[in-house]
């Protein structure tokens, strides 16, 4: 639990409940650290009443604003607060409902504590597996939804014409296949960005090359990425096209492969040694519905098998997608949706 829960909590409440006696109580909003909760949460967001959005500071102010949404920032004394993420600690009094979506495809890395996620009144996660999981580590508030986030690939607004769109945009060569290369954050000891990040040109002649990291990632893998003629380095939070995008998939342990899983697309992954944020189960899984690889000399080679194979772990991928989200349905947004009127149905469209 974060330290600043315990200090702020009672002259926080004792505002709140002001406010509230006053009758200028914050409503019910969308609290986002950075736009990856605000695009995860659209999905969701079309089946409700339109909500305000809270920033956590003035960066992630700026970040949404630069994508066209308004919106406050901390301190804010909501009746019900909405997060793809569980931060409840930032809203320490009980009687506002707090509602937690998960940010990433099934969980790639240990839980946080079982307590911050029982400060919320429910948390969805993407699959029925995940939540049996989170039960066992002692999280008594999971509700199995599916992946919002995915939801525009399945549901038809990502579509050819979309997506025809963007390859002409980004002016990707047509007489190419393109790689997807993918990383988590290079300090949790899971990452294999070390491995390729300065060695990208040995693909460019052959391939498009996309690149997509984890946000925290150091700047000099960063550097290096972007320096590399002919790479496409991703700086958006909506990689979801990109992988529709992309022949063969190329990570570590981010669970971006869980999305390229989703997508069925053929993934090449470097193996890591094990670590304190090594989830056993989630590496078997991964090394299940992948070519993994040892180093960097092997990877062209795997590269080859996935586009000559490309249906080699189909299946592999397939029992992974139903461990992963249950359904790929398109509709996992309306099915969060639904669970958010159960505690907050002022939220309610007024034509439904």
């Amino acid at each position: 639990m974060v330290f600043s829960y315990y200090i702020t909590r009672y002259p926080y409440t004792m505002v709140w409940h002001m406010k509230r006696l006053l009758g200028k109580s914050d409503g019910v909003v969308l609290y986002c650290a950075n736009t990856l909760d605000y695009q995860i949460f659209a999905p969701v967001q079309k089946y409700l009443k339109p909500l305000p959005v809270v920033a956590k500071d003035r960066k992630a102010q700026r970040e949404l604003a630069a994508i066209g949404v308004k919106s406050t920032r901390l301190p804010c004394f909501p009746e019900g607060v909405i997060m793809c993420r569980q931060a409840a600690y930032r809203f320490p009094a009980k009687p506002i409902i707090k509602i937690g979506i998960s940010h990433g495809a099934y969980n790639f890395k240990p839980f946080a504590s079982a307590e911050s996620h029982n400060l919320l009144d429910c948390y969805f996660m993407t699959s029925r597996a995940d939540v049996e999981n989170a039960r066992r580590f002692g999280i008594r508030t999971a509700v199995a939804v599916g992946y919002p986030k995915l939801d525009p690939a399945f549901d038809g607004t990502y579509d050819e014409r979309y997506l025809s769109t963007l390859r002409s945009r980004l002016k990707l060569d047509p007489g190419k296949r393109t790689l997807l290369f993918t990383a988590t954050w290079d300090r949790s000891g899971q990452s294999a960005v070390d491995r390729w990040a300065d060695r990208l040109e040995q693909f460019t002649q052959l391939y498009n090359v996309m690149v997509t990291v984890h946000p925290w990632t150091t700047q000099k893998y960063i550097s290096a990425i972007e320096g590399t003629p002919g790479v496409l380095f991703i700086r958006g939070y909506d990689v979801i096209p990109y992988i529709m995008l992309a022949d063969v998939c190329i990570g570590d342990t981010s669970s971006i492969l869980g999305e390229c899983c989703a997508l069925d697309k053929p993934i090449v992954s470097f193996k890591v040694p094990p670590g304190k944020r090594t989830v056993p189960h989630v590496h078997e899984m991964i090394r299940d519905f992948s070519v993994q690889i040892e180093d960097f000399s092997q990877l062209e080679k795997a590269i080859r098998l996935c586009l000559e194979f490309p249906n080699e772990k189909r299946e592999q991928r397939s029992r992974a997608n139903r461990i992963m989200f249950d359904e790929l349905d398109g509709q996992a947004g309306k099915r969060a949706a639904e669970e958010i009127l159960k505690l907050l149905p002022q939220l309610r469209k007024d034509d439904d």
